[in-house]
């Protein structure tokens, strides 16, 4: 969706901010809340990066040099760009001195922040290559969180009498012991993904008393609360969609990434005979991962002939547009990220729900921040900085990673690509997120910047002499359907099978059969695309010192498949397991490699 063709309710972006002060004074108000609450933090007291900050704040020269004398004036001056290296140290913490009980002593890492103990450890993926990274999170901040509450909003909308399917997880990787001095225990603290957790925070659920959510079914949600213990991710998803399947009401499905989505219903297709034998059964299937949790899900779950009647009726034909709608007539929205790596997965999305399905928009969630909203629900691509809950700043591209080059986010402008940097409630540190936002306009209510996502500094494409954006490679592969027919996924990598070393792209196909007959023009068209996105590498490929593109492609479910294993590897957080648009993950590429049907 283009801004031209936003929808009557939705207010366009305007090129240049009507209210800067009053966006300059919103935004000055978040950075000294967030400073004033951490700056009793261990962090704050001891990371090296901010010893000339600390030193600003006690030295009236210092002071004099900057504008104002506010405190931001001296932390934009001072205080380098960090990455996880400056943060890690302080996060081992919770690490370092772990016994098998994973006991933690509180006084270690108290107010090591943030102001007292965090409410969650937040864990990425790790999926990008390297090891997961842990980020602490401490719940609710002092103006509500109000991107959290937002995005929950969006995922549990009010409900009557119709239903929505969350499609979530609310297993922990571990649980910290934390104790006192007389040894006895103080809190637990779950390691889990953020979604995980904010659910938890939103909830209040303890996580020592799991126990007693498994037998509970929260109103107008299709699963209980047991599926969502599941460990294995495909009797999870099983399970979901089963669920999903046994209502006829539904209304939404829910979830945090598009890969999620299409894992849901290439899972309902593959398994539909099953599905529908268990609907009309009322038995719950012998699937792996159930120990402990079968009799909670089978105590939901009653036998339906008529439903299933129904299902048979309407089939599994999903070569006709609308499939999914035909199985749940009321079904009216489905919530889920489809910007960046996962616009590719849209139109597949579009041809199973058919034309009257809203697609909504999440949001920017990280797991470091949920810093940005969608400025209309129905926009895939356009995002509005949340307002009040963490500290943006923006690095213009290309230019040094100094503090002098950074712009307050009254200080943007239209048209211009940065890469977005954070300080956030949950510690006081200038982090570069690694995301590449480009600024559409402002929001007209308020002037607060309107976004769009442009990609990942680590999915840009390094090569020989050349840097390829993570957008010049989307729009490669995009521009690359038109021959091969509808791409769901991909991801590219360095190819050392030839001497010259080239861009290696292994793609999967929304169509069951082989690749069209024109098909062995992809690598053209992706050559010619690259070579006008950058100088550099039209002249390696015109020099021999790069070959020309290699597109592999691999069986139908091959991406669903690496999720499925890695998040069984991964323990949890299979959900947010995301495949980059540039990998450099040896394991993942041999992988895709032993389930290559085609080089075209």
């Amino acid at each position: 969706m283009t801004i031209d063709s936003l929808p009557p309710s939705c207010p366009h972006p305007i090129p240049l901010p009507h209210s800067a002060d009053s966006l300059k004074e919103r935004s000055l108000r978040t950075f000294s809340e967030i400073f004033k609450a951490n700056s009793i933090s261990t962090f704050y007291l001891e990371a090296p990066h901010l010893q000339a900050f600390r030193d600003a704040l006690t030295t009236d020269d210092t002071q004099a040099s900057c504008a104002d004398n506010l405190a931001y004036d001296l932390y934009r001056c001072t205080v380098p760009i960090m990455t996880y290296e400056e943060y890690r140290p302080f996060i081992a913490r919770f690490r370092e001195d772990l016994v098998e009980l994973d006991v933690v002593p509180v006084s270690a890492v108290n107010n090591l922040f943030a102001p007292g103990l965090p409410a969650f450890i937040a864990h990425s993926s790790g999926t990008s290559g390297g090891l997961p990274k842990w980020f602490a999170k401490y719940g609710m901040h002092p103006n509500g969180n109000r991107s959290c509450c937002a995005v929950v909003t969006t995922v549990r909308q009010s409900m009557t009498k119709d239903t929505i399917c969350i499609i979530s997880s609310l297993l922990s990787k571990k649980i910290l012991a934390l104790r006192g001095p007389d040894g006895e225990p103080v809190t637990h603290i779950p390691v889990c993904p953020v979604s995980t957790g904010t659910a938890r925070a939103h909830s209040g659920r303890d996580v020592m008393s799991e126990n007693s959510l498994l037998p509970l079914k929260v109103p107008h949600i299709t699963s209980p609360l047991a599926a969502n213990f599941i460990p294995e991710f495909s009797t999870f998803m099983v399970i979901h969609v089963l669920f999903a399947l046994a209502d006829p009401r539904l209304l939404c499905i829910s979830c945090v990434f598009a890969t999620a989505f299409r894992d849901f219903y290439r899972i309902l297709e593959e398994r539909w005979d099953l599905l529908v034998q268990a609907i009309e059964d009322g038995v719950i299937p012998d699937l792996a991962g159930l120990d402990g949790l079968k009799e909670h899900l089978q105590a939901h779950f009653a036998a339906n002939t008529q439903r299933a009647h129904e299902l048979r009726a309407a089939g599994r034909d999903t070569t006709m547009p609308g499939w999914m709608k035909k199985i749940w007539p009321e079904l009216h929205r489905v919530v889920a990220t489809t910007s960046g790596a996962y616009a590719t997965i849209l139109p597949e999305m579009r041809h199973y729900l058919g034309p009257d399905v809203e697609i909504h928009s999440l949001g920017i969630t990280s797991t470091e921040s949920y810093y940005a909203l969608p400025f209309h629900s129905l926009d895939g691509e356009l995002y509005r900085i949340s307002d009040g809950d963490d500290f943006v700043e923006f690095l213009p591209l290309g230019e040094d990673r100094k503090p002098s080059s950074i712009k307050a986010l009254w200080e943007v402008s239209t048209g211009e690509a940065y890469e977005l940097l954070l300080t956030t409630h949950d510690g006081l540190w200038r982090y570069a997120v690694g995301d590449i936002v480009t600024i559409a306009g402002f929001d007209p209510r308020d002037g607060q910047p309107v976004i769009r996502f442009t990609g990942r500094t680590s999915s840009d494409f390094r090569l020989a002499h050349t840097v390829i954006p993570e957008k010049d490679v989307l729009d490669a592969v995009q521009a690359a359907q038109t021959y091969t027919g509808p791409i769901t996924e991909f991801t590219a990598t360095a190819d050392f099978r030839k001497p010259a070393v080239c861009h290696g792209f292994f793609i999967e196909l929304q169509e069951d059969s082989l690749p069209r007959p024109d098909a062995h023009r992809a690598s053209d068209v992706i050559r010619s695309h690259l070579s006008a996105a950058s100088f550099n590498y039209a002249q390696d490929v015109k020099g021999g010192r790069v070959g020309p593109p290699t597109v592999r492609v691999v069986r139908k479910g091959t991406f669903m498949e690496y999720r499925q294993w890695k998040g069984n590897q991964v323990g949890t957080g299979f959900l947010q397991i995301k495949i980059p648009m540039v990998t450099w993950d040896k394991t993942l590429v041999a992988w895709l490699e032993e389930r290559v049907v085609r080089e075209l």
